[in-house]
């Protein structure tokens, strides 16, 4: 009898370390693979971030509409300005400006460029040249990574075909009526496959910090000024 008791003592000894192992174990593993799962899934809605701002600042607008703002990331072009020569000290100290100065170079005029101080005696012209020109919007925006592929931008990395949820609203600040854009997704769209007791508890820890409570990933925000930061930031 002594010997069965033993026998059940050590097994329950041994279900209890394994137990423990696999609770230590299913952690690390769960934080390792959600961090990579999160990593991505930010990297995905910076990129839809970079690209609406790029987009507002060649249209006037945001964009609640995916196919809208991959078409222009794809087919888009956005103006650089190629900046040749710059005014010097003096010149500045004189109250001469880089408009001022341009409005004049562009009338043409070398007799009033000449005038103005504005000619470079070496290189024989004008002392400044600004011109505009157009760049496809994929390489302005994503020059490092040229395999990126905007038809990605509205799907969630490990989503399984899942979209983000893009929306933009108006809100009413100090200095009056502001455009703002959201774009987000719940951890279940990416992580429901893994420990469910730990994605619970990652959607409370989430859910208890201070500030606007989302238990997912979000860039930007449709009731407060965020400057359209992402709310692991």
């Amino acid at each position: 009898m002594k010997f069965v008791f033993r026998l059940l003592l050590l097994a329950a000894t041994c279900l209890l370390v394994y137990l423990c192992y696999k609770s230590i174990i299913g952690n690390i593993e769960f934080d390792r693979e959600s961090g990579i799962r999160d990593r991505a899934v930010i990297q995905r809605l910076v990129d839809i971030r970079t690209a609406q701002v790029a987009f507002r600042s060649r249209t006037g607008s945001f964009t609640n509409d995916f196919a809208t703002l991959t078409d222009f990331v794809k087919n888009g072009q956005m103006a650089t300005v190629r900046r040749v020569g710059e005014l010097t000290e003096a010149q500045l100290e004189d109250g001469m400006t880089e408009a001022r100065a341009m409005e004049i170079i562009r009338r043409g005029n070398e007799r009033e460029i000449r005038t103005a101080g504005l000619w470079n005696e070496r290189a024989n012209a004008p002392q400044l040249e600004r011109d505009s020109i157009f760049t496809s919007a994929r390489e302005v925006l994503f020059p490092s990574r040229p395999n990126f592929s905007p038809d990605s931008l509205a799907y969630v990395p490990f989503g399984r075909g899942v979209r983000f949820e893009l929306a933009v609203d108006t809100i009413w600040t100090q200095a009056g009526p502001l455009q703002v854009f959201q774009a987000q997704t719940p951890y279940e769209t990416y992580l429901s496959d893994l420990d469910g007791r730990l994605l619970l508890q990652k959607i409370q820890s989430q859910l208890d910090r201070p500030g606007e409570r989302y238990a997912g990933m979000r860039v930007g925000s449709l009731t407060q000024v965020v400057n359209n930061a992402g709310n692991w930031e």
